[in-house]
């Protein structure tokens, strides 16, 4: 009776300190549902969103349909790599269990000859008979690390693979970052995520295969040592024991699950730390990073300390009634054939048995019922692993998910609202009844709304054309929806109606105001995203190449930094100048039909501008640019302007506009106000 008030005061404690980790940890932490419709009416778009629900990553109807969706990606074949490997490993599992069973039987025969003061039965057995299986023993269980290890690597590179060129798709890459905002920390998703969830995989095989088969084989022999009665009362026991400890147990895969996501959380600030350490510095913002970084850490601390609380009564029970108990019931049932004839039989109780005899029973016999009771622990323990195997396959079934989404055109994005709250908004390309043609060479805009992922309409309805030889330059207010005009060009953010004409991807190159330095050679910088083999091929040796620096001025980076091959971190090693006009140089390597040049020139002075600007026209390279510079007036032919309030004009560029000015900044003012 104290035993069971214990038993069930110890379980109402361990529900309140899980819920009290919850009241902590999931309050922030929000997965979205599905099932969100959307609307369209008159090319204005209806977002019906839900309010957030709360999903709890546990073994249940969902995990189950999660994993078997991965199961086609881990192993797409019975010819592929990690089908051999896990027969392989079923083929070693299995060896490795009769090894169990021989050594149960050689342990009782060793035992056996010590008590009789056999000899030669010893020496024959201890010895020889050792020294011969200490080769398959040892080889077996290394073979088991070998493939369980192999296996958990094969499955890390066939879900990372699957991974990279999911989203490395298209553009899903930028879209499941920036358009839609289910997924956080994707870079510890694509790495760590699946790591763990190949490993912890791995280890579950392993732990539920090894133990189903030592229970089938144990129990077939203790059936004929023992009675039939005897295993199936040690599996009844541990049923009972593993239904106990599951009422009592917290989700262990909901605390993984959080657990995760609060190291992505503090990864996540020191990488914020890396990429923006020259502004912390110039605002001396180091104590409030330092506050930030501190709390993140405290949340991850105080996450693990619960856990590790919850882990630790646990682990007690655990110990209790699977080590202990099962112990103690082990002794009743070995020592029933010996103390009560009517349990007797041919192996164990035999009335005309030797001392000798009976102890080499009982050893072999409690071997048998040792490796029983240790499979069904570890099937037990197997349930505990499968808890949180759930909280990695969560994680990364939701990854796969919305890189699906996103590569149909379906975004999600959680957006906070004073009116509604938080609610989830989902938007449906597919069903926008839009346009999109290809056409190289025409840029055109029909009736194109313009609006964010978030569903902020900046413009209503946008109508222009560039075709070759029409230089644009836009310009406006901050926040008017200028840069969003490229992104919808370059396919970076949905389309939500009308008709956009744009060239293939080749036929046209987008210039920002911070140029992307890759890492790899000054070559790699000029011509990327082409290898130096595609280059050749296009006829660009190292001395045209070099031809290309020189026209933008950079030819004495090969002499200052050592010449074409040195890899190095060039976003680090060139100034703002040198960096915007490299980018002109790949310009010119690839020689679009059409170029978007985002404040690309912002950093050189004019002189170097309008040099740039003509080497274009040489290229005749149709030029689209962003700029509040007067000095680019005259490398243009038309302008269009954009007001706060959504409205736009176009209108021709003439000389007077641009010859006439006293200085950038007085035709700035003049030529350059906000539509009303």
């Amino acid at each position: 009776m104290a035993g069971l008030v214990l038993a069930l005061a110890s379980t109402t404690w361990l529900k309140k300190k899980y819920n009290s980790v919850n009241n902590d940890t999931s309050a922030k932490e929000k997965i979205l549902p599905n099932g969100d419709k959307t609307s369209n009416k008159n090319n204005k778009i209806t977002n019906t969103g839900s309010k957030l629900k709360k999903r709890t990553a546990s073994v249940d109807k969902r995990f189950f349909e999660q994993f078997r969706r991965i199961i086609p990606i881990l192993v797409p074949g019975i010819k592929s790599k990690e089908f051999v490997l896990v027969v392989s490993l079923a083929l070693v599992l299995i060896l490795r269990t009769y090894l169990d069973i021989w050594f149960s039987g050689f342990n009782g025969a060793v035992v056996k000859s010590i008590v009789s003061r056999n000899k030669s039965v010893f020496k024959r057995k201890a010895i020889y008979e050792f020294a011969i299986m200490m080769w398959p023993l040892s080889i077996v269980n290394n073979a088991l690390k070998l493939t369980k290890s192999s296996l958990a690597l094969a499955f890390r590179q066939r879900l990372s693979q699957y991974a990279h060129d999911t989203y490395l798709k298209n553009l899903n890459f930028y879209r499941a970052n920036n358009v839609d905002n289910r997924l956080h920390n994707i870079d510890q998703c694509v790495t760590q995520d699946i790591d763990k969830f190949a490993i912890c995989l791995s280890n579950l095989y392993c732990g539920i295969a090894k133990p189903l088969v030592d229970v089938c084989l144990f129990s077939y022999k203790l059936q004929q040592a023992i009675g039939k009665g005897a295993p199936m009362i040690m599996i009844f026991y541990f049923i009972s024991v593993t239904m106990f400890l599951k009422k009592i147990s917290p989700p262990f895969g909901k605390l993984i699950s959080t657990e995760q996501r609060l190291e992505g959380d503090l990864r996540y600030g020191h990488s914020r730390l890396i990429a923006h350490s020259e502004e912390i510095g110039a605002y001396r913002g180091i104590n409030r990073e330092k506050i930030i970084l501190d709390n993140s850490l405290k949340k991850v601390v105080k996450h693990i300390e619960k856990s590790n609380v919850l882990r630790f009564f646990n682990g007690i029970f655990d110990s209790i009634f699977v080590k202990y108990c099962a112990t103690m019931l082990a002794f009743k049932l070995l020592a029933r054939p010996l103390m009560d004839p009517k349990y007797a039989t041919m192996l164990m109780g035999n009335a005309k048995a030797t001392t000798s005899q009976l102890i080499e029973d009982y050893s072999r016999n409690s071997g048998y019922l040792v490796n029983l009771s240790q499979a069904i622990g570890r099937l037990i323990l197997a349930g505990r692993d499968l808890s949180r195997f759930a909280g990695y396959t969560s994680r990364i079934s939701d990854f796969i998910d919305v890189l699906n989404d996103v590569d149909q055109g379906i975004y999600s994005r959680y957006v906070k609202s004073k009116t509604e709250g938080a609610r989830v908004h989902i938007i449906d390309t597919n069903r926008l009844g839009y346009k999109v043609i290809r056409n190289n060479d025409l840029i055109k805009f029909s009736n194109v709304p313009v609006v964010t992922p978030a569903g902020d309409v900046l413009i209503e309805s946008l109508s222009f054309e560039v075709r070759p030889g029409v230089n644009l330059l836009i310009t406006g207010p901050n926040g008017c929806g200028k840069s969003s005009i490229f992104r919808i060009i370059n396919g970076l953010w949905p389309v939500f109606g009308g008709t956009l004409v744009v060239p293939n991807p080749e036929n046209i190159l987008y210039l920002p105001q911070k140029p992307y330095m890759i890492l790899g050679t000054l070559r790699d910088q000029l011509i990327y995203p082409h290898t130096r083999s595609e280059a050749l091929k296009r006829q660009y040796t190292d001395d045209k190449l070099e031809r290309l620096l020189a026209t933008v001025g950079l030819q004495h980076l090969l002499i200052r930094e050592g010449g074409w091959d040195v890899v190095a971190d060039w976003s680090e090693i060139l100034s703002g100048g040198e960096k915007q006009r490299l980018a002109m140089a790949r310009l010119y390597y690839h020689q679009p039909k059409f170029a978007i040049l985002d404040e690309c020139t912002s950093a050189v002075s004019t002189d170097i501008e309008n040099h740039l600007f003509y080497t274009a026209k040489k290229y005749d390279i149709t030029i689209i640019s962003i700029s509040h510079r007067a000095s680019l007036l005259k490398h243009h032919t038309h302008l269009l302007r954009f007001d706060e309030q959504g409205n736009y004009e176009i209108e021709l560029i003439d000389e007077i506009s641009w010859k006439s000015s006293e200085s950038d900044e007085l035709v700035a003012e003049k030529e350059f106000p906000s539509s009303t």
